[in-house]
């Protein structure tokens, strides 16, 4: 018994110490080796397709004006460039405010009933008269040239999506402005290499971009839309690649806890995802669901590894390795609740780090949760801007 349960300590910390750091190293190596055919043969549209760009804005007037007038600046010919912004369900000014704009040549959509932000898209996206869709978030800035980085890899049939990259501008009076920004470049460095190497395995839905003929009206019972388009792009045969240069920069959450109930939305949305798709990545007979499974399942499943390298060595203290691995953790974690309980205050990185560490684990224990318990609720509260 007692070798049971060491085996099943080794093999938690196996899991996520791949996880975290020989699966990103292993990817980032293996794209150093080989040069994605696709950038060498990279050519500007001598005639750039016609976009349209779609936000979906529920009671965003706090931001929806910054958005507008981000948009507007974005270089991309004008003549090309199509904004649609749907607002359905708000009940603040957001509608008014995008009428505003009309005589610069913004789409506003408005219904009084709110059906959650994929029948949304579906909605703008059957207004929509552009070869390329550009999906974007209300409450961030895209940068200028962001949407001839993305459209310049559609000269590439196989491309059928493009997604940029998530910047956190660094904000003090943020509490998760630290955290999400190493979290995020640290995806960054992941993605650029699944994408040298096939395709990515997740797009961010605040900045991505597609063929419109690709694009399937999304299940509304679905949690993750840009989930839903990743797959459906996959399973038709072509590629969704990462372009680092299309930057899409936005706030932190203003408190943790704000971030702790993004994340645990997505992540019971993740699990979601995977009982959908379950049948396409298991085995993993496929390069993409390798992929999928190494960065996306396993690091959803890391909250339990690290309930299991917690506890179970209290059975087996007896062995001095056991014993110092387990009060490694006790000290861990004190740090993590000493940040936490002063996580207002400005914190040196040994108290940071582990709280965010510690909280999103949490959150992401806590999505699994209401995923098992079936509260898959894809209209949400929004975090406070």
């Amino acid at each position: 018994m007692e070798s049971f349960i060491v085996f099943i300590i080794y093999l938690a910390v196996s899991l996520f110490v791949y996880n975290y750091f020989i699966y990103p190293l292993a990817i980032i190596f293996l794209s150093k080796l080989r040069v994605d055919p696709h950038l060498e043969n990279i050519s500007e549209f001598s005639d750039y397709p016609k976009v349209s760009f779609i936000v979906a804005a529920y009671n965003e007037e706090l931001v929806i004006k910054q958005k507008i007038k981000n948009t507007l600046s974005l270089d991309y010919p004008k003549d090309k460039f199509e904004v649609i912004i749907v607002s359905d369900g708000s009940d603040d000014s957001t509608p008014d405010i995008v009428r505003e704009y009309s005589s610069d040549g913004i789409i506003g959509l408005h219904q009084s009933a709110r059906q959650g932000k994929s029948a949304a898209l579906n909605r703008a996206v059957d207004c929509a008269s552009g070869e390329i869709i550009v999906f974007s978030d209300a409450n961030n800035d895209f940068s200028i040239d962001s949407i001839k980085m993305l459209v310049k890899h559609f000269s590439d049939e196989s491309i059928g999506a493009v997604t940029g990259a998530k910047h956190i501008y660094e904000n003090n009076d943020r509490q998760a402005a630290s955290g999400d920004g190493l979290y995020w470049k640290y995806e960054s460095s992941i993605k650029q290499a699944e994408s040298s190497l096939g395709s990515i395995t997740g797009a961010d839905g605040e900045i991505l971009a597609l063929r419109k003929e690709m694009f399937k009206p999304i299940d509304q019972s679905k949690i993750n839309d840009d989930a839903a388009i990743t797959f459906d792009i996959i399973k038709s045969g072509h590629r969704m690649i990462y372009e680092k240069e299309a930057k899409a920069y936005e706030e932190a959450s203003k408190d943790l806890i704000e971030d702790f109930n993004v994340k645990v939305r997505m992540t019971a949305g993740g699990f979601q995802t995977l009982s959908f798709e379950k049948k396409y990545l298991f085995p993993p007979t496929n390069w993409f669901s390798f992929t999928f499974i190494s960065h996306k399942v396993l690091r959803w499943l890391a909250p339990h590894f690290l309930i299991i390298m917690l506890f179970l060595p209290l059975f087996v203290l007896h062995r001095p390795e056991m014993l110092f691995f387990f009060l490694l953790q006790i000290s861990f974690y004190s740090l993590s609740l000493y940040g936490w309980l002063n996580r207002t205050r400005k914190l040196h990185s040994l108290f940071y780090i582990p709280m965010y560490f510690s909280s999103m684990n949490l959150a992401l224990f806590y999505g699994f949760l209401r995923y098992i318990n079936k509260n898959t609720e894809t209209i949400w509260k929004k975090a406070e801007r």
